[in-house]
């Protein structure tokens, strides 16, 4: 909900960083009080800063690899097949059952657009997938990682890498010392959700498989201070005077990682 929010309120802005007209569609229906996310500015300007990065990378990977099967787990509300078919990309969703139920109101299936309503650490989700002999795969989990413990991101990445390799994997990181403030965040901190694991490089994920190649790190939220409008006013002054300060403060809090797993033959 609180990613579905900052993409509807920003899509409704003059100047939108991200449009996203179906996340506006959905969230004037859904039954659900957005209101404790108002003074969310810090958690809005950064998941459309994020989900933006996101689309590029997979539209990157589309226009090299058209007919890729794309898996996005936690999918909750996500609209990004909408804004990212070219096609042919043969898209795969998954949730919880309850998740999958809420998106069925809102989303058809189609014969490149599935759902599969399991959690992402049973498993069992893999046997859904359709993929044949050597086709192109991404599997990604946006604003995912951090919420889960770094035994089930390693088992995860473990299982991804036993059934699909070789495949690519998107996904974003809290550094350790971010994932310890879930209290302090603006908007997690109004909803029962807890960060349980951070990562402080990037490349300590080749560390978990020989299998496991780090392609490129985002730090998508270093992008702050190309919207300075944006921010409170001491923190624009501050962005204007001594850039490097939140630069320093904000850099390394959050980054996407693109790993190859395993290599094509």
């Amino acid at each position: 909900m609180i990613t579905l929010y900052a993409r509807a309120t920003e899509t409704q802005r003059s100047e939108p960083i991200l449009s996203d007209r179906k996340a506006v569609e959905i969230a004037d229906q859904v039954d659900y009080d957005f209101s404790k996310y108002e003074k969310g500015w810090s958690s809005q300007l950064g998941c459309v800063i994020r989900a933006r990065a996101y689309d590029q990378i997979v539209q990157n990977f589309l226009e090299t690899y058209p007919s890729a099967v794309i898996v996005n787990l936690g999918a909750g509300l996500c609209t990004r097949f909408s804004r990212v078919d070219n096609g042919e990309v043969h898209w795969y969703d998954v949730d919880f059952p309850e998740v999958i139920a809420l998106r069925r109101k809102f989303f058809e299936e189609s014969d490149r657009h599935h759902f599969i309503a399991k959690s992402l650490l049973d498993i069992t989700w893999m046997d859904a997938i359709h993929r044949q002999p050597n086709q192109p795969m991404m599997v990604l989990y946006e604003g995912v990682s951090m919420y889960l413990s770094e035994a089930d991101n390693r088992a995860l990445l473990q299982q991804i890498e036993t059934r699909f390799s070789p495949t690519e994997v998107l996904f974003d990181v809290l550094s350790r010392k971010r994932a310890q403030t879930t209290q302090q965040h603006d908007t997690v901190s109004k909803t029962n959700a807890e960060f349980k694991w951070g990562i402080d490089q990037g490349s300590e994920l080749e560390a978990w498989s020989p299998a496991i190649r780090l392609k490129q790190e985002v730090f998508y939220l270093s992008q702050f201070l190309d919207y300075p409008q944006r921010l409170p006013m001491p923190g624009r002054l501050v962005a204007q005077l001594f850039p490097f300060i939140p630069m320093a403060l904000f850099k390394k809090s959050g980054r996407i990682v693109q790993l190859q797993v395993g290599t094509y033959s």
